[in-house]
């Protein structure tokens, strides 16, 4: 298990480098100049004496390796620089900004994660049923709903309707309760049928009829035997799906008004500030990188039989 961590975690190394480089030629190639936009910020566009002493100031008239041998080493150290958007210090922004996010994100994987579970195990116990049949019907339109359009409906019906909730978010958790919910249903929706799909299989297997032969009811098959092995490909999903609300957060975030990484990203790609935009992508890309080799990583702890020999 400890060589298969070392292996994995060498191999995310070569991914995150990448990241970097592709976000650094994607900041170059963008079209707009941070010290232009740095000086129509201050009413100055048409100060080229500013602009230069800009472009001198943010490095950006040196050659294209220096500056992104420059840039990766900010990024190491935390000097990101200063966003074009709010003044300060980009590293000191998404401090402020992340963990709006990040509460949101980990609040949604707590609904994934209740959702997911309690129904997919039903849907596996009256398999067939009308419930069975009602929940695939709704997963399938459920995915199928924009984030947005969900979001306002919940608005429409929990603020303004029923006024359990306000519409500008209050602090603490519950401010965070229906823009999860919006951020996580539709992913949950698609989770709940490979959830089902998984535990369905075990508890068709060989050792969940030698179980029945025992004397085991449906629950305690699909409970002690069949969940914990079905949940590898889920949780698999989980990883990606987390790394996908983390970059997809910005439209929850603009329709509950929450001033998040994804509205601090949207604004830095509006205002052409593309060393905060491509700050903020690194990040969400690291992010969702080690998500994925936590997701491996907890599924060879749940399932050890999953583990190959590293020299096979």
């Amino acid at each position: 298990m400890k060589k298969y961590f070392i292996k994995r975690f060498a191999s995310t190394i070569p991914v995150l480098i990448g990241v970097t480089v592709l976000c650094f030629i994607l900041m170059t190639m963008s079209g707009k100049d941070p010290a232009v936009a740095a000086a129509i910020r201050s009413n100055s566009a048409g100060d080229t004496i500013l602009v230069d002493s800009l472009r001198e100031e943010m490095g950006l008239d040196k050659p294209l390796p220096t500056r992104y041998f420059l840039w990766l080493k900010g990024l190491l150290n935390g000097d990101m620089g200063k966003s074009v958007v709010t003044y300060h210090s980009i590293t000191d922004d998404i401090k402020t900004f992340f963990p709006v996010t990040f509460k949101l994100v980990i609040m949604a994987m707590g609904w994934m994660i209740i959702i997911v579970f309690s129904i997919a195990i039903l849907c596996a116990r009256f398999h067939g049923k009308m419930f069975d049949h009602i929940v695939r019907v709704l997963t399938i339109g459920g995915i199928c709903l924009p984030v947005f359009w969900l979001g306002f409906m919940l608005l429409l019906l929990f603020a303004v309707r029923l006024s359990i909730f306000s519409v500008v978010p209050k602090a603490g958790i519950s401010g965070y309760i229906l823009p999860s919910f919006a951020l996580a249903f539709p992913s949950a929706c698609g989770a709940i049928r490979v959830m089902r799909s998984s535990l369905l299989s075990e508890i068709s297997s060989d050792y969940a009829a030698y179980a029945r032969t025992r004397g085991l009811s449906e629950w305690q098959i699909i409970v002690r035997h069949g969940f914990k092995n079905s949940l590898p490909p889920v949780i698999t999903l989980f990883g990606q799906y987390l790394g996908y609300m983390l970059a997809g957060s910005a439209v929850a975030e603009k329709v509950f008004s929450l001033n998040g990484v994804g509205s601090y990203l949207v604004s830095c790609v509006v205002s052409g500030d593309s060393s905060a935009a491509a700050a903020c992508i690194v990040i969400i890309a690291t992010v969702f990188v080690i998500a994925n080799l936590a997701a491996d990583v907890i599924n060879r702890l749940i399932c050890p039989w999953m583990v190959r020999e590293i020299n096979d």
